[in-house]
């Protein structure tokens, strides 16, 4: 009998609904307002800026599960606007970015502009069997370093070389966090001592923050100020209904919300309830094949 792959394995193990799910919560969250307030919460460079002026920043197509996470197959396809498509074959198939977009800000100059390149991930439990800011901080890193020969080279004719690479963000969303890490946010950056001595010299070293935002898996979001949070917890708390979180969205945060995002919004309650309803079922089977089992000893 033919052996599967690690990539035919997964796609037979999955579940149809599952897989909707997946990509439904990252079709909404590729949604440009809602990335714009997301941005504006832990972007620092966007802080000061309001979230129309932040989403007419976010430039080109927001790629979703598109752009491969690992090296392997380097600059194979095409480059789409600066963003190097990079993959890797490994046992569980290709590792793909959730949501891949950049950011072109205004520059203080006035001529020049800023370029950020952000990454927005999905990830439903906190403690996945390794700390979390590790892959975070690695993916950071293949964002830099798939950047050579895109945004920077390393070649004796150019003159600025690394000063060109960009800065980069990886956002994570914690969708099931525990109450004890729940309404949170982490950022992990690159900061400057010295060892010895001291001068007054300002290099530019600044390149990657990681940042992990930790919605609660209880839904309670009810001691929290941030409004983000909340917003981000009424997204993903399936005891809302479709209609009520269009309405909860527009209303209190006041999202834009349109036609297809709001198909979008339903159909991630309606694939979590059947997630749900599975669960259950497979729950009860297991209950009364264990109750069988018990009689016939």
């Amino acid at each position: 009998m033919e052996q599967l792959t690690g990539l035919g394995k997964a796609i037979v193990a999955a579940d149809p609904d599952k897989i909707r799910l997946d990509m439904t919560v990252k079709n909404i969250l590729a949604y440009k307002p809602l990335l714009a307030r997301i941005f504006k919460e832990v972007v620092s460079e966007c802080r000061d800026m309001s979230y129309d002026e932040i989403e007419a920043c976010i430039e080109g197509e927001v790629l979703i599960s598109k752009v491969y996470v690992d090296s392997g197959l380097t600059n194979a396809g095409d480059r789409i606007d600066g963003l190097n498509t990079e993959a890797y074959l490994n046992d569980e198939g290709l590792d793909r970015y959730d949501i891949r977009t950049y950011l072109r800000l205004p520059g203080k100059s006035g001529s020049e502009y800023i370029k950020l390149i952000i990454n927005l991930e999905v990830q439903n439990e906190d403690k996945p069997g390794y700390d979390l800011p590790l892959r975070a901080l690695f993916y950071c890193c293949r964002m830099i370093s798939a950047q050579q020969g895109v945004e920077f080279t390393t070649g004796s004719d150019d003159p600025v070389k690394y000063g060109n690479i960009k800065k980069v963000y990886s956002i994570w969303l914690c969708t099931e966090a525990a109450q004890t890490r729940a309404n949170s946010i982490e950022i992990y950056d690159i900061n400057r001592n010295f060892l010895f001595g001291s001068n007054t010299d300002n290099p530019r070293y600044d390149i990657l923050n990681a940042i992990i935002i930790y919605i609660s898996g209880k839904h309670d979001s009810e001691n929290t100020e941030n409004e983000m949070i909340r917003m981000l917890t009424d997204l993903f708390d399936e005891r809302i209904n479709g209609v009520a979180k269009v309405q909860k969205l527009k209303s209190e945060y006041g999202l834009s919300i349109t036609k297809e995002v709001e198909s979008e919004v339903t159909d991630l309650c309606t694939y979590a309830t059947a997630m749900e309803n599975k669960g259950i079922e497979k729950g009860l089977e297991k209950g009364i094949e264990r109750g069988l089992e018990a009689l016939v000893q």
